[in-house]
């Protein structure tokens, strides 16, 4: 798949620019209060700065994962992992899209590619692995 050349390193940056976001409502920056939470808090409650630091470890795992299979297939079970992950980016975009925050809004383009790059990674897997699969050849 040749969108995959481009959208990986789109993908990569889309994830630093939602650790950058993720990492900075966690340590409460100014710069940030409208780009996150529907723009609505003045100072971020530690619920929501625990949690957006969980999320930031996940974006992490996510740029590691992604990197490492950029060109070379996952496990048995990567099309199912890739395709949560995009489906889940897509439930993301949808969200940042309706957002109150205008500032916030923008994270959606973001989200929107990394939904479309997981949910081809997911292809590329599910195709590898029926190309891999024995059952699936003839005698």
């Amino acid at each position: 798949m040749k969108a995959l050349k481009f959208l990986i390193p789109l993908s990569l940056i889309s994830l630093l620019y939602n650790v950058t976001i993720l990492l900075s409502v966690t340590l409460n920056l100014d710069w940030v209060r409208t780009r996150a939470a529907g723009g609505q808090y003045t100072t971020f409650p530690i619920g929501i700065r625990f949690t957006y630091l969980l999320m930031a470890g996940f974006m992490v795992f996510l740029i590691g994962m992604l990197w490492n299979h950029r060109n070379s297939p996952m496990d048995e079970n990567g099309p199912k992992v890739t395709r949560i992950i995009g489906y889940t980016f897509i439930a993301s975009t949808f969200f940042q899209l309706i957002s109150r925050s205008s500032n916030e809004r923008w994270n959606g383009i973001p989200a929107a590619i990394l939904a479309v790059t997981f949910i081809l990674i997911s292809r590329r897997e599910q195709t590898f692995n029926n190309k891999k699969s024995p059952s699936n050849q003839r005698g």
